[in-house]
């Protein structure tokens, strides 16, 4: 058996205009999105799985060098991508790849159907904190809300994004798009940055400007972190992805 030459390595330059920050630097799920693209694009395969670490803020309008290499070529690859500014490496992502057709998810056990597009509630992000919601479009589900003091750290919503982004870039942010779990518990903002995104995708990304519903929970917390699950799915109940992240609480 034979696989398609590979290249060892690829270097491509992005800026991000500023009206993806969340807070003072570019959202986190952006920026695991075009490492993802970017291993998924020297593979030439299917990205399933992605751990990235986020080591500093992304500056928007500043030029930015997306790095990918193979460490493993053939049917299951292993590319590292790296994301830097000014020589100085600010995000970095394992990701592997899968080089055969998609097949039919199973899960078990098989979910129940959930709430359409239709149930949610249109909910707005603060955009004088987070600019990326002017891409963002949320229809919140259940009662719990951002910043509303609830019982428990769980958000679920419907969510879309506007900026012709790629679908696996796209998928990124959606991984991130919903503010910390915590926030539901919370009545005042505080920042809660990403410094660990580890996701499993579940066949290809949705298209551009899909609705997906998102399910998150915060499973634990300490006085340094917190750590959410999330889950995704498509409009037609079909699993997307299921991320976990390490979000930094840097009011200690």
């Amino acid at each position: 058996m034979t696989t398609a030459a590979v290249d060892p390595a690829v270097t491509t330059a992005l800026v991000f205009d500023p009206s993806w920050r969340s807070f003072t630097h570019v959202q986190g799920g952006l920026v695991v999105g075009h490492l993802v693209a970017a291993a998924a694009d020297l593979a030439g395969a299917a990205p399933r799985a992605v751990t990235a670490h986020l080591l500093a803020g992304v500056e928007p309008g500043v030029e930015t060098a997306v790095d990918a290499v193979a460490d493993r070529a053939g049917t299951t690859g292993s590319v590292r991508a790296t994301m830097a500014q000014h020589g100085r490496v600010l995000a970095v992502a394992q990701v592997l790849t899968l080089a055969r057709p998609a097949s039919p998810v199973g899960e078990f056990p098989v979910p129940a159907p959930g709430p359409g597009v239709r149930d949610g509630v249109p909910f707005e992000l603060p955009r004088e904190l987070v600019p990326i919601a002017d891409h963002t479009e949320i229809r919140a589900l259940g009662s719990s809300r951002p910043l509303a003091g609830g019982p428990e750290p769980r958000l679920s919503a419907w969510v879309r994004i506007d900026g012709d982004l790629a679908p696996l870039v796209q998928l990124g942010v959606l991984l991130d798009a919903l503010p910390p779990s915590l926030f539901a518990v919370r009545t005042a903002p505080a920042a809660m940055p990403t410094v660990e995104l580890t996701a499993h995708l579940a066949g290809p990304p949705p298209e551009t400007g899909a609705w997906v519903r998102i399910d998150q929970v915060t499973t634990w917390a300490d006085g340094d972190v917190a750590v959410d699950d999330a889950e995704v799915r498509a409009v037609d109940g079909s699993l997307v992805a299921r991320a976990r992240q390490t979000r930094r609480l840097l009011s200690r």
